[in-house]
């Protein structure tokens, strides 16, 4: 018999079961709505790559591959895109992806555990789509590097501001970075030099600036003179 615009059915082979490997159950849920469509095709005459970039539109799936496994299941893998920080902008926030990709709106009281990056209003962002900000690259750049072997900086939030990176050391301490350049360099210099920073007295914060590595700098500044 012949389904949509002609294409033959084998009932024997009809898709009845999809088996989603590597999703966390919300993921699979929305990866189920995806192939619905495809629910009760051939899996002799499936197009994989459509499906497999129909799976790939859902803004978390970093790849996905699609396999027949006869009689009657449809095999997907996925792999997700790796949360590295939470955008803001102003009141909104979002969760982004190590690949600087939007993956989902941020709801009230999550994403505690991931860095703020902050950037000015005039930024657009739109689920699914990778940053265009030069400033939100950099600062995603910074905290991708920070998460290899070996770094021990723990950055609570970054400010792109002006092509030039701050990161926040808790409320007390900013690494003041500058641009997004020599990252190793100045994560190395900077990871030998806080140690030895001295507590802030109250109402003061404790910086060091990397921006130009072999002329590091260090001191203590009132908070009131940061300009916000």
């Amino acid at each position: 018999r012949k389904g949509t615009k002609g294409e033959l059915l084998h009932p024997l082979f009809a898709v009845e079961k999809v088996e989603v490997r590597g999703a966390t159950p919300a993921l699979t849920r929305q990866i189920d709505a995806v192939v619905k469509p495809f629910r009760g095709r051939s899996l002799v005459g499936l197009n994989k790559t459509r499906v497999e970039q129909a799976i790939l539109a859902i803004p978390e799936v970093k790849t996905a591959q699609v396999d027949r496994a006869f009689p009657n299941t449809l095999r997907v893998v996925v792999a997700r895109e790796h949360p590295v920080a939470v955008l803001r902008r102003g009141g909104d926030a979002w969760v982004i992806a190590s690949s600087g990709k939007v993956v989902r709106t941020l709801r009230h009281g999550r994403g505690q555990d991931l860095p703020r990056v902050w950037v000015p209003a005039s930024v657009a962002v739109r689920i699914g789509n990778t940053l265009a900000d030069s400033g939100a690259r950099a600062a995603i750049g910074v905290l991708v590097a920070l998460q290899g072997p070996g770094h021990s900086i723990k950055p609570s939030s970054v400010v792109a501001r002006g092509g030039d990176l701050t990161l926040k050391l808790g409320s007390s301490t900013e690494l003041r970075f500058g641009e997004a350049s020599d990252v190793a360099l100045k994560l190395a210099v900077a990871e030998k030099i806080l140690p030895g920073i001295a507590a802030p007295p109250a109402g003061s914060i404790a910086y060091l600036d990397v921006s130009v590595p072999d002329r590091a700098v260090g001191g203590t500044e009132l908070k009131s003179n940061q300009g916000g």
